[in-house]
């Protein structure tokens, strides 16, 4: 239905994002009694997707690229019985619960849940930040890999290495700068080994854990090679270089050019630009604002009680002030559950609530959670204070829940 016609079957639940958070949701819903019995919709502007944790391998060749993504579409319209459609979300009417495609069609469902993440995007203010090589989803990550093999392929200058700057030191961009380090030990046939550098604006890597963690993680990729520029900020990219300068708290005489022949942005995560475009409650830095319950209009008495937000989109309001849904993938898990028994909770009551809105259960943000981090040939395992110099465990245990991921949906 690609005339603007809205599809009048309708559906139960609505489904808007396919990727971690989305697909738990729906193994979620029909392995609960009421949940197999509703009519379900799954939206999502790609028919596969990557295993983003392991992201940083498959960009390496360190994991076989096609090996590590999920046949999205296959388990939905199969083992799941859902439809699954391939699209854009370009607007969504909360009144009418319907929802509008860039192809025209447009779908309405009694419950919807949007589960549109976030994008790993640098901020406006970098002069040449669109020189940034993006590699976290499909369509961005085959882009980067050719451009990567490329740029490593033999036929450079003689004694040349290539130039390659990770810009963010928390988990991502150090397990990134591990693995594009690795490479000047081991690495696919012909390719030369790169020079990486590392800039983060913090005085020390991985700050949203212990400061051992930190300290290990930088003895670890110094002795691999990376270059680590602490207190220190990009500030633009042109071709062949990269200016720097040092942040709040570095030292240094000013702005500096280091070669560079192509830059990742690893230095966080901002909203998805469709999030500006549905009618739903946003916080000030654009997320979607949900309560508890992860409800986007979360009032007292709820007047829309049927939609909900969860994943990176996601930010909670609550008495204690705003908290992310999501700081590690594993959450997904935990919030497509709560979401889950929450949804079918309402589904069991008419649609119209004649008996007012039932009480449903809170979202429980879990603070303490053991965090895997890859650093090329290093690796860690860390849980509050304690840091775990355990390579060989520690990276059989990634690869190990990558196989339990895709079992979980085949």
């Amino acid at each position: 239905m690609a005339d603007g016609t809205v599809d009048d079957a309708g559906a139960d639940v609505l489904i808007l994002g396919a990727s971690f958070a989305g697909v738990e949701l729906l193994h979620q819903l029909r392995r609960s009694a009421r949940g197999r019995g509703l009519k379900i919709v799954v939206v999502d502007r790609q028919a596969e997707h990557p295993y983003i944790p392991l992201v940083q391998e498959r960009l390496v060749g360190r994991i076989d690229a096609a090996g590590s993504v999920l046949a999205t579409r296959r388990y939905v319209e199969g083992p799941a019985r859902a439809r699954y459609v391939v699209g854009d979300v370009v607007g969504l009417d909360p009144d009418r619960k319907e929802v509008a495609l860039a192809s025209g069609e447009r779908l309405r469902a009694r419950f919807i849940v949007v589960a549109l993440g976030s994008v790993l995007a640098p901020p406006a203010a970098i002069e040449g930040a669109e020189r940034f090589v993006d590699y976290k989803f499909d369509r961005e990550f085959v882009h980067a890999a050719d451009r990567l093999a490329a740029l490593l392929a033999p036929g450079g200058p003689a004694g040349e290495r290539p130039a390659l700057v990770v810009v963010g030191g928390g988990i991502s961009g150090v397990e990134l700068a591990g693995e594009l380090a690795r490479l000047a030990r081991v690495r696919p046939a012909g390719w030369r080994a790169p020079k990486v550098t590392l800039v983060h604006s913090g005085a020390r890597l991985l700050p949203h854990l212990c400061a051992r963690a930190g300290a290990t993680a930088e003895r670890h990729l110094r002795a691999q090679g990376v270059e680590l520029r602490l207190n220190t900020r990009l500030t633009r990219l042109a071709a062949g270089t990269a200016a720097i300068r040092p942040s709040a708290g570095g030292a240094g005489a000013g702005i500096e050019d280091v070669p560079c022949d192509m830059a990742f942005w690893s230095g966080g995560v901002r909203p998805a630009p469709v999030l500006a475009k549905l009618s739903l409650p946003r916080t000030d830095d654009g997320w979607l604002a949900v309560g508890p319950t992860l409800q986007c209009f979360a009032t007292a008495k709820p007047t829309r009680p049927d939609i909900f937000a969860i994943g990176d989109a996601a930010r909670v309001q609550s008495a204690t002030g705003e908290w992310p849904t999501m700081q590690r993938a594993i959450e997904c898990l935990w919030q497509a559950g709560l979401t889950a028994r929450n949804l079918t909770r309402l589904a069991h009551e008419a649609p119209d609530y004649p008996h007012g809105v039932p009480p449903l259960r809170p979202h429980t943000l879990r603070e303490d959670f053991f965090h895997g981090i890859s650093l090329g040939d290093e690796s860690l395992i860390v849980y509050g204070r304690l840091v775990l110099d355990f390579a060989a465990v520690n990276t059989w245990f990634r690869r190990f829940l990558m196989r339990r991921y895709f079992a979980r949906y085949s």
